[in-house]
């Protein structure tokens, strides 16, 4: 009887130590790393996301628990942070096989139009040598280089890419074409743009968070949130998804007033 009485207790504190340990983990904080250098896009502002991404980001959120603490940081924080496990998450990011070995990526959450931007009319970019591109420091897009031989400058934002191109220190900067107004509005004389690649965005989750379930979780909130933004497409104002992936590469040629 009194050995039925221990089994009884034992099993009732095991019930017991499983509950809080479901509980605590289901109330774990979570840091999140938000790319500080695109503020209009994304950013943080009194611990909520804000910008023209942030609806996306707001409803995958929305659909997993958690108490998520958002810190604006640069890419490369992020991405290193995310391989030590000093955040859980990290937005808004491209896939990469590098990035696959320390997260996992969270599946598409929406497409941006990436561009060749360029300060001639150059021929097709895959015939020519030599090319030198100007690319944001940690700036996922080396799968975008062009001909033979290409070499890479690395710079420290966006800015400072097209600044360099103006200077014709680089021929091509790669960037989203979203942020093009940011940095071509004062750009003196004539420029060129290129589609590039449409590519998915979306969030890594470090292989280093002890919350088994947290991965699949914002998964599933992600493809549901990506159907959303599809039928919100007009409220959820993200200019560089209004063109249509199928209709091809374009090139175009621009002339800023002087």
């Amino acid at each position: 009887m009194q050995r039925l009485v221990w089994l009884k207790l034992l099993h009732f504190f095991l019930l017991l130590f499983f509950s809080l340990s479901l509980s605590a983990e289901s109330k774990r904080h979570h840091s999140v790393g938000v790319f500080a250098d695109i503020e209009r896009e994304i950013s943080v502002e009194n611990g909520k996301l804000v910008g023209r991404f942030a609806p996306y980001y707001r409803c995958v959120f929305s659909r997993v628990g958690g108490d998520f603490r958002f810190i604006n940081m640069p890419l490369a924080q992020i991405l290193r942070q995310l391989e030590k496990g000093g955040i859980s998450v990290g937005l808004p990011l491209i896939q990469t096989a590098e990035r696959d070995k320390y997260a996992d990526f969270g599946g598409s959450l929406f497409r941006l139009e990436y561009v060749y931007l360029m300060a001639q009319d150059l021929p097709p970019l895959e015939t020519m040598t030599g090319l030198r591109f100007g690319f944001v420091r940690k700036f996922a897009g080396l799968q975008l280089l062009k001909g033979d031989s290409p070499r890479v400058t690395d710079v420290s934002d966006w800015a400072q890419a097209v600044e360099m191109l103006r200077l014709g220190r680089v021929d091509v900067v790669v960037l989203p074409r979203i942020m093009m107004d940011l940095y071509i509005d004062d750009y003196p004389g004539h420029y060129y743009e290129r589609t590039a690649a449409w590519i998915d965005l979306s969030m890594y989750i470090s292989h280093r968070v002890k919350d088994s379930r947290l991965t699949e979780d914002f998964r599933d909130a992600i493809r549901t949130c990506r159907l959303i933004g599809e039928k919100n497409h007009g409220a959820w104002d993200i200019h560089g998804r209004q063109r249509d992936p199928e209709d091809g590469p374009g090139v175009s040629e621009f002339a800023n007033p002087q």
